[in-house]
């Protein structure tokens, strides 16, 4: 019953999303959603979202994700481009699946930041820049990923 209700939900949201209603586009949807639900594996994560607190965070990420697009534009933009790239390791400041999931997507989806390798212990970011890098090695995203899993931050 669960795996007919994951297929459903994944195809309804591939239909809607894809914003093509036709028949190539619902059987691709059809067959990604059963693909995904096959190989779907329940995560033995004990950590606890709290809704409320991802409600909070996404607004925070969204003005982060928009403020990396204008420095990493300014870059671009300007003719030496200043760009120092660099790599990092550090501890995740986040515990369990979830909340190390969510911490690598939000790295990843702002500009000027990427994760690369993700494990319990560590953390393989590559930055675009230092103040990129400045961003990930004073831990702020994992702070909050972890108030949003309701966990402190080590």
């Amino acid at each position: 019953m669960r795996f007919a209700a994951t297929v459903v939900t994944l195809t309804g949201i591939w239909y809607i999303l894809s914003g093509k209603f036709d028949l190539i586009h619902f059987g691709t949807g059809v067959c990604t959603a059963l693909v995904i639900a096959a190989t779907y594996k329940r995560t033995a994560d004990s950590t606890r979202l709290r809704p409320l607190r991802l409600l909070a965070y996404l607004p925070w990420l969204i003005w982060q994700i928009v403020m990396s697009n204008l420095r990493v534009a300014r870059l671009v933009m300007t003719p030496r481009m200043p760009i120092h790239p660099a790599f990092l390791v550090r501890p995740p400041g986040v515990v369990g699946d979830r909340a190390l999931t969510v911490l690598g997507a939000s790295i990843t989806l702002t500009p000027g930041t990427l994760t690369i390798d993700m494990a319990p212990d560590e953390v393989f970011v590559h930055a675009l820049d230092m103040k990129s890098a400045d961003d990930v090695r004073d831990g702020l995203a994992a702070r909050r990923v972890a108030r949003v899993f309701e966990e402190r931050a080590p």
